[in-house]
Order: C-alpha cells, then structure tokens, then sequence
C-alpha cells in the first residue's frame, strides 16, 4: 500500500510542479482552440535540444535541499523550453538515478537533506530526451481527444489539465460513474483500433512498452464504478499515460491569453429576470463572472439565481497596483463615466456585488519589509476600489429620504484575494494576516456589512486523500494561508461589550468572511474531499464556523448538466455555499436545467430551500418582478405617504380649522390616515425583501401607529360631542 501511495504522490508532484510554475501568467486563460489545434498538426516535430543540454550541464552535481528545490531551480531555467520542462520534472521527482543524501536519525523515515544529480545521472536525463522527442509524429488519436477539448475556458492550468484527464478516463471508459456526466460520452469511446494506433504512434519502443503496461493495469476498471480509493488507485496510472502520451499536445494547443477590451465598459444584462430569490435558496449563492464575457452581447446573468456577483478580472502588480487583465490600472479605468455601471445593476437586482483580486508571481519579494510595503499600497487600492460611492445623487437622496440600508451605493460589497503560490513561512503568513484583519475592518467603517474572502484551489488546503508525511520527503503539508486553521484566525468576530470571546452563533451571524474552495476534475468527488479535509484540522466549534464559511466553485464545462443538478443538490445537503463560474446564460435559452438551458435554472431548482419554507412574498416577488426592481419608487412613495399623514396628524390636533373639517368628514380623515399607508406598507411587505426579512409584526408597526393615532382621534371626538353628566365641584 505505502509503494501504491509513493507513486500516487509523486505522480501528482510531476504534474502539479509544471502547472504552478505555468501559472505564473497573471489572468492568463487556458483553453484548446481551433487555431492551436491547426497549429500543432503542422508544426515542425523538430527538437532543439543543444541550448537544453547546455542548460543541464550546469547543473551537474548542482545540491538543492529537496528534490522540490531543484524541480523549481530546473523549471525557472528551461521555462522558455515548455516541452522538455515536463520530462525533466517526472526525471527529478521520481527516477532514483537522482542521488539523495539522508540526515541520520533514529527514525526508518528519515528526511531528505541533500538532493543532486551526477554525472552518470545527468546522461540518462539526455539520453531521455532524445528518445522522447526522436520520431515524434503526429497522431488522429490525440487529434481527437484535443477536438473535444474545445470550447472550455479555464482561468488555472491545473483546472485545465485535471478537466484533461478526466476526459480520458471517459474515452477510455474508466470508472464510468465519474465519467459518464459528459453530454459527449457515448460519442468519445476509443474502440481497439484507436487503441491501438495509441500503443504505436510514437514510433518509441520503450514509450509504447510503458503505455502497454499503463493500459493493461486500466483494463480491469473499465466500463466499472469505482469507489474513491479505487479511482485514486487508477488515478497514478491514468495520470501517467496523460503525461506520456497527451500532456504535451494539451500544452502546445491550450491558448494562454487575456483578452479584454478596455475601450468599452463591462455590461451585464439581466434580461428580466428579476431579484435575487436569496429567501429561496439555501445558502450563499455566488456567480462567478469572468472578464472574457464582458464584451460579449450573446450572454446575460440570471440575478434571481444569486446572493453575491463577483468579477474575476482583476490583478496586483508587483507595487500592489490594481489593474485590469490586459494591464490598464483598474481605478483609472472605473473612474471612467459609465465603466462602473455594472455594479449598480447588480445592487438593482438585490445582489451584492465583489472583486476577486489575483496574483500568483512572488518571487520579488525577498524582505518582510517589501511585502509589507506590497501590502500596504495594495490596501489603499483595495479601499478605493471597494469604499467609493458609486451610485448617483439622486439615488442617495432616494435611500436617505426612504432609510435604504440595504444599498450603500459603493463601487463594490467585498473583495476576494486569489492568492497562488503565496510563500507558506511563518513570516509571510503573519504579514497576510495582519493584512488580511486590517483591511476588513478598514472596509468596515465605510460598509459594516462589507465581505473581504479568500479564494483558493482544494489541492493547495491539503494533502491527497491517500497522501501521508511518512510516505515521501517530497510531500509538503498544508500550511501557511492555505490552511482551515489560518482561515479560522483572520475570521473577522464580532465585539462583545465585556470583551469576552462571542459566541459560536454570534460569530456565524455576523460572518462576513467567505473561503471560496475551486473544485477540481472530477467534481463528482473532489466536493467530497473538502469534508473529509476540513474534519481532519478542525474540530467541534471551529470546524462548525469554518464549515459556514466554505463555499465551494463549481468550474463548469456547459456540457455535465445532470452532474451539475447532483452537485448543486449534494451541495444544498452538505454546505452552506455555492459558487458557479462561468456564470451566464446563452440569449435564448430554454427554461430548463440542462443542455440549451440555464446555470440559472439549475441553481433555484436544485440549490433551494424546502417548498414548505418559502414565504408567500417570496413567491409575490418571483411572480410579479418589477416592484421588486423598482423598490426604491415604493419605498420612497411610502416615506412620502407617512410623511404626508403624520403632517396631518399634526394639523389635526394643532389647527382648529383641520380638526373642524375632518370633525364633519370623520370617514374621509380615517380614508387619507389608514388607506395609503396601508397599501404602501403592503406592496412594501410583499415585493420589498428589506421590509419582508425584518422580524415579526416589526414591519407592521408604522401601520398599528396610525391605526391607533386614528381610534384615539375618534374617541376624543366622541367624548368632545358626547352629552356626558359632569360632577359639579362645590
């Protein structure tokens, strides 16, 4: 079992080490395209291996502390060589022709303290390379794995890459319960000729002998379901043969750009659909908005599926200066009129609206005092990107006239750090979190309810499920921010006025700090993961706020509908959260949870509380959404209408001359007391959610007011006309 668990380990460290050092591109897209697909099958298969070998022999007998350090040391010198990175990184992670030297301890397992290669080492490393890329040619095989490919835009290397290989778990039929969700199933089977032709299409024996090996190990959990542990046993394999045969094509045709037009502003079309139904789902929803549709007119947002919009779109350069993808300074261009509209469409829709800021390339930070100075601009940016009013006069009039507290009317409702590659030391995690507090209660004073979250990918919070310590030196533990326990100190607590620890619930009420955890391929069991990951550093109460807080995201491929339906209901069962990007909807999509349908859909049939629990005013607004949209006119007319009758009110018992008149038309003076503050108070009730989410019979009060101010008007008109004995007073 250990010798099974070591190579699962180190597969996933041979393949993950290329996509971190691959990430380093700030908001680079990832996707398979036609253009690169044409590319790839008539380019050049000729190798230049001259300025590699170079490079190489360099390092000879070159020590690093861990086989970790020189994977990075080699990836940083070959990074402009992308095809040779990957064999050069599987022959350092798991050839033992590497020379490792050992501290001596008392211990079986004892660590690594010294790793280099030799000479003697260093030619099979050559010898290696000449034979994978000797008679490369291509291949209709992976032609066709690579047109399926198209069409998925990922925002990480490594979402694209695992998305890769679950992919050729489902054209080689393997664990059909994690594969059979793809729409194209059926139609990507390899039948033994295609096989076939994979087992020679190198024209390397020892290349084709592997790839044997790999699919006669596979064959026995073909057209199977699959438990975790047996997917993960097959996982190293499949893994393997992704590596050997298709890694590099994925590579070559994936499409690295960011794409993003700065001359237009960013609009989203709601397309009708309303407010958001948060009283109707059951937890935090959130949309995941990617830049790339800002310019598309072919999309809209369905805003009754979500509590929270988030734009991901934004990075910090190395100063902490916020910019947009293509490098323009993100304030510069908001400020522009009409660039920050958007966000007032999403406030429109009773939805809050938040930035996830990226950045993955932390090499230059080589003190605690240039971080901390990173950190320091990037809060100012973060503070005037979030904190600036945003809406116009007149709406702030509107909200101050009609006591709106539900629409700060700020450029944003939070932020979400999307940190890669953060160092994990102890000194940088201090900084984070000092950082991390600071900023949030210094958004606070401007918004009390502002959100300041986390987003981080699954594999970075922990281990692989089978993966232990004890089994290799190479396996690093979770650490730094990306920890449960880190997330659980930087939570934002609410202050108690003896100063005492809040309570459990206190903190889970006032929670304003979300870790949006991206699920990997497949999701079908990736999703589980974080339960069992989170059980595993965190218990009782702590693991209870934490749990709260997780949100997991949904990547989602437009393609496993029926997967998305049982994650969302899975999601419903387990978490409190969820988080779906791409999030929009085609212009003319049918009403449905599924293909030529809506994300939208899916989410508030499958992510929704039980029918029982959803209020009438929640079904009021669902059914007639533009007093909802227009709020604000309800609200306003309601303050007006209480303003006017409370002046008569007034007028009434200080004026002779209004109380005269109203004496005679008592029934016209209850009419313009109790009707229009009566209706105003009812639309308010059933298509305002503010005024539906206050508790009890509170929202009702300004009308048992007025009820009462006229009943005690009528009795005093009564007991002024009535003709009562009076007690003489001697």
């Amino acid at each position: 079992m250990i010798g099974l668990v070591r190579n699962i380990v180190l597969c996933l460290i041979a393949t993950f080490t290329v996509n971190a050092f691959a990430d380093m591109c700030e908001f680079c897209t990832y996707e398979v395209t036609a253009e690169n697909i044409e590319n790839y099958v008539t380019e050049d298969k000729l190798k230049d291996t001259t300025a590699v070998f170079e490079i190489l022999d360099k390092y000879i007998n070159w020590q690093a502390g861990t086989r970790e350090d020189l994977i990075a040391l080699m990836s940083q010198e070959v990074r402009d060589y992308p095809d040779f990175a990957r064999t050069i990184n599987n022959f350092i992670a798991i050839d033992p022709a590497v020379t490792e030297k050992k501290k001596a301890t008392l211990w079986a397992d004892s660590m690594i303290d010294k790793v280099w290669i030799d000479k003697k080492a260093m030619d099979k490393l050559k010898e290696k390379l000449v034979l994978e890329f000797q008679g490369e040619r291509f291949s209709p095989v992976i032609l066709d794995f690579l047109n399926n490919l198209q069409g998925i835009r990922f925002n990480d290397s490594l979402l694209a890459h695992r998305y890769a290989l679950s992919m050729l778990a489902a054209f080689l039929r393997i664990c059909v319960d994690t594969t059979s969700t793809y729409a194209i199933y059926d139609t990507v089977l390899w039948n033994d000729k295609q096989l076939e032709e994979l087992l020679t299409f190198s024209g390397n024996p020892k290349k084709e002998a592997t790839v044997t090996r790999l699919l006669h190990y596979m064959e026995k959990y073909r057209g199977r379901h699959c438990s975790d542990e047996r997917w993960y046993r097959v996982f190293s394999r499949l893994d393997a043969l992704y590596s050997e045969i298709f890694a590099k094509a994925v590579n070559k045709t994936t499409n690295i750009a960011a794409d993003f037009d700065e001359t237009k502003p960013i609009l989203w079309k709601g397309k009708g659909c309303g407010c958001s139904h948060q009283d109707q789902l059951n937890g935090e929803v959130i949309g995941i908005y990617p830049y790339w549709f800002s310019s598309d007119t072919t999309k809209w947002i369905n805003f009754s599926a979500v509590t929270r919009i988030a734009f991901y779109g934004m990075y910090a350069d190395a100063e902490g200066q916020l910019h947009m993808p293509t490098g323009i300074p993100a304030l510069a261009y908001l400020s522009k009129p009409g660039n920050s509209d958007f966000v007032a469409t999403a406030h429109e829709h009773f939805v809050k609206m938040d930035w996830i800021i990226g950045k993955s390339d932390w090499a230059g930070y080589k003190t605690p005092e240039q971080l901390e100075a990173f950190f320091a601009n990037l809060s100012d940016e973060i503070d005037q990107l979030v904190s600036v009013r945003n809406n116009s006069i007149f709406q702030r009039i509107v909200n101050r006239l009609s006591f709106s507290g539900d629409d700060y009317g700020n450029r944003g409702d939070g932020a979400t750090l999307f940190f890669r590659n953060y160092p994990t030391d102890s000194v940088s995690t201090a900084i984070f979190n000092n950082f991390f507090k600071n900023l949030h209660l210094r958004l606070r004073e401007h918004n009390p309810n502002v959100f300041l979250n986390m987003m981080v990918n699954r594999v970075d919070l922990a281990e692989d499920i089978y993966a232990f310590a004890n089994d290799s030196s190479n396996v690093d533990l979770p650490g730094g921010i990306y920890s449960y326990a880190n997330f659980r100190k930087i939570i934002t607590e609410p202050v108690t006025q003896n100063g005492a620890r809040p309570e459990t619930d206190e903190i889970i009420d006032s929670l304003t700090n979300l870790m949006l955890v991206v699920t990997e391929e497949p999701v079908g069991r990736s999703k589980r993961l974080i339960h069992d990951n989170l059980s595993m550093y965190l218990k009782g109460d702590e693991r209870h706020i934490v749990l709260k807080a997780i949100i997991p995201v949904i990547w989602f491929d437009d393609r496993q509908w029926e997967q998305l339906g049982d994650d969302a209901a899975f999601f419903n069962d387990s978490y409190y959260g969820l988080a779906v990007a791409p999030f929009v909807t085609n212009e003319g999509a049918a009403e449905i949870c599924g293909p030529s349908g809506g994300i939208g859909m899916c989410l508030t049939k499958f992510y929704k509380k039980d029918d029982k629990d959803i209020t009438f005013s929640s079904q009021a607004r669902s059914a007639l959404p533009f007093f909802c949209m227009y709020r604000w006119a309800f609200r306003l007319m309601n303050t007006l209408v209480y303003s006017f009758v409370l002046l008569l009110l007034l007028g009434y018992f200080a004026s002779c001359t209004i109380s005269a008149f109203f004496n005679k038309h008592l029934a016209l003076f209850v009419g313009i007391v109790v009707v229009p503050p009566a209706f105003t108070t009812t639309m308010l009730v059933l298509f305002d959610p503010v005024a539906t989410s206050l508790a009890g019979a509170f929202r009702f009060l300004p009308i048992i007011i007025l009820v009462l101010s006229v009943i005690a008007v009528s009795l005093l008109r009564v007991y002024r006309n009535a003709d009562l004995p009076k007690r003489n007073i001697k």
